[in-house]
């Protein structure tokens, strides 16, 4: 079984978000083991797994309402060592003035998600994508290559359909079908 690390970096306003990407990855195939490392707590004052970080297949960067010490270093070490960078900011939260500038400084390609199941779904495209383009060196078999593969084609069908989903999610009147 292969094994490959993943570095998130964030504080811990992003547990649930964190939670919730470290079930999806478990789920994601079965031929790789995730060693999945995080930013230390602040109360644990201990330094950043660098070693991690600098052989991680990609470095997920989340935030919520402001940017804690040492992710702004843990960036620029992922963006020095060539480490694929995941970049995602909460819609839940208004932004401190200090993440504000950090995400304006940054040239991450900073994606906005409203809920964490929806962080997931999209990491899970990108860690797929990621995954199927790096085969054979991430060491996938062909089924987990062609199930991926159907996976991200079905998803992209969805995207492209253009259609949107209409309900009665913030009140309205449902109107029977006529097909009594």
């Amino acid at each position: 079984m292969r094994e490959l690390g993943i570095y998130i970096s964030a504080s811990a306003e992003m547990d649930p978000e964190c939670e919730l990407l470290g079930q999806m990855l478990a789920k994601l195939t079965r031929s790789i083991r995730w060693n999945i490392k995080r930013t230390p707590a602040s109360h644990e004052k201990q330094d950043p797994d660098w070693t991690a970080l600098e052989h991680a297949v990609a470095h997920i960067l989340l935030v919520g309402r402001d940017i804690t010490a040492p992710i702004g270093v843990e960036y620029r070490v992922a963006r020095e060592h060539g480490v694929p960078i995941y970049a995602y900011r909460s819609a839940a939260f208004t932004p401190s003035p200090a993440l504000a500038a950090f995400v304006r400084q940054t040239d991450a390609d900073w994606h906005t998600y409203d809920d964490p199941q929806e962080l997931a779904a999209e990491v899970r495209r990108r860690i797929a994508r990621q995954l199927i383009e790096g085969t054979p060196g991430y060491g996938l078999s062909l089924e987990e290559i062609e199930s991926l593969a159907a996976e991200l084609k079905e998803q992209d069908t969805i995207d492209q359909s253009g259609e949107e989903r209409r309900g009665a999610g913030r009140g309205g009147v449902i109107l029977p079908d006529g097909r009594g």
